[in-house]
């Protein structure tokens, strides 16, 4: 059931008071101060299993009128199936205390986030947050997110969220872009695409993840022919790829956190340019595939979770299971872009779950402390958090794959026995 609040409303839900509100209490008002302050918080409760009485927030700020709405979206639909499945258990310690989902709509604007952010735990009293972190990756970001004060399940590529001496509370449920970027520029090696254009974005996480590319690309003696720019949005990618189409690259590489994969592979279509492109997840979302075209996905290659490749024979079962429940939940017979930000969302919640029900508590030091030393097996991959190193998802359990084999949000593919070879090599 959803209800929508104040955002500046006090809710006093017993154990979440625990929040130390005082913490960073300067640098949330000045977030507010500075961005839209009257943000409703949506609730959505499930008491099924568990005692409604007892309730834990778990906050989440998602784009869902912005430029990433689409994936924003199914990121709340991952939530809500991820908090059904929690309480439906019994909801977690103690008590079997119901977890209730707090979402505020940041519309893509890095300053909003920032302040819904910290409207979720120090108005809302949320005990857990679940975040894309827009504010890090922006140039000018808010740089306290880093210390929330409580568990943050994060759907950013940005390195330094991967960090735990920067981001002590932040457990990623995604693959960093600098790792992405090595597994690009592998695959490229054993692909024979010797010659290749990177195309990036405005942000820091593009920028980052471009510069591991290009070292990793210089280590294995590829030629990267050129570099372009676009906006964060993808604006300027037609005269992009026609600049770099004159260097006669074999494959493009795009380095992308977000919404300019979908204008990429458009204007790639446009040109009726059939270069293979190497990208990541964005690359599989709905806003891409629709963008893309009919046959614009040709030669398109992505980097997704192996877990939700077909040849993942251990895995691809719970995947199925888990996209028909997405499906039974949207009332839909069939999804556009891949599983990916539902499966990523749902993973957040049910291993925040996981943790609490290992902890008996909700405490964040005792949370940190349960998941480095215990791997939590979600829906994408076994997420790997160690002390030194909050891995999220590791390259191990990554897999590029034609986004063309992409059917009903998983991919029916297995690799050519030659090219998985080589690629082993």
């Amino acid at each position: 059931m959803a209800q929508s609040v104040s955002a500046g409303r006090s809710r006093t839900f017993g154990s979440r008071l625990r929040v130390a509100v005082a913490l960073l209490a300067a640098a949330g008002g000045l977030a507010a101060c500075n961005a839209n302050s009257d943000t409703t918080t949506q609730v959505v409760t499930s008491s099924a299993g568990c005692q409604g009485g007892r309730i834990i927030g778990v906050g989440a700020s998602l784009d869902l009128s912005g430029p990433s709405a689409a994936v924003g979206r199914a990121y709340l639909t991952g939530l809500e199936l991820g908090i059904q499945k929690v309480n439906s258990g019994g909801g977690v310690p103690g008590h079997n205390s119901c977890l209730e989902l707090l979402y505020k709509n940041n519309q893509g604007s890095a300053a909003i986030d920032a302040a819904a952010l910290s409207n979720l735990v120090y108005a809302e009293g949320a005990l857990a947050i679940v975040s894309s972190y827009v504010g890090p990756s922006t140039v000018g970001g808010s740089s306290y997110l880093h210390a929330l004060g409580v568990p943050v399940t994060s759907f950013s590529t940005l390195p330094a969220t991967f960090d735990p001496k920067l981001y002590k509370d932040t457990f990623p449920m995604t693959t960093a872009i600098t790792v992405q970027s090595q597994v690009m520029a592998k695959f490229a090696t054993a692909h024979d695409l010797s010659k290749v254009a990177l195309i990036v974005t405005s942000d820091a996480t593009s920028r980052q993840g471009a510069a591991e590319f290009a070292q990793s690309a210089s280590a294995a003696g590829l030629t990267v022919t050129g570099r372009a720019t676009v906006s964060a949005s993808g604006a300027g990618a037609a005269s992009a790829l026609s600049g770099l189409r004159a260097g006669h690259p074999k494959a493009v590489v795009v380095i992308d956190d977000g919404g300019a994969t979908a204008a990429i592979l458009a204007a790639r279509n446009k040109l009726g340019w059939t270069v293979p492109v190497i990208a990541g997840p964005p690359a599989t979302e709905a806003p891409a595939i629709e963008a893309a075209g009919a046959g614009g996905l040709k030669n398109v290659w992505a980097v997704v979770p192996s877990a939700i490749v077909t040849s993942s024979t251990a895995s691809i079962g719970a995947a199925r299971s888990f996209r028909n429940e997405v499906l039974s939940k949207l009332g839909v017979s069939h999804l556009t872009g891949s599983v990916i930000p539902y499966a990523q969302a749902y993973d957040g919640v049910t291993m925040f779950g996981s943790a609490a029900t290992g902890t008996m508590d909700t405490l964040v030091s005792d949370i940190k402390t349960f998941l480095e030393n215990a791997n939590f097996q979600g829906v994408l991959a076994s997420y790997t958090y160690t002390t030194g190193h909050h891995v999220g998802i590791p390259e191990s359990e990554l897999s590029v794959v034609p986004v063309s084999t992409l059917s009903n949000g998983l991919f029916n593919y297995t690799p050519p026995k030659k090219a998985k070879e080589k690629h082993a090599s």
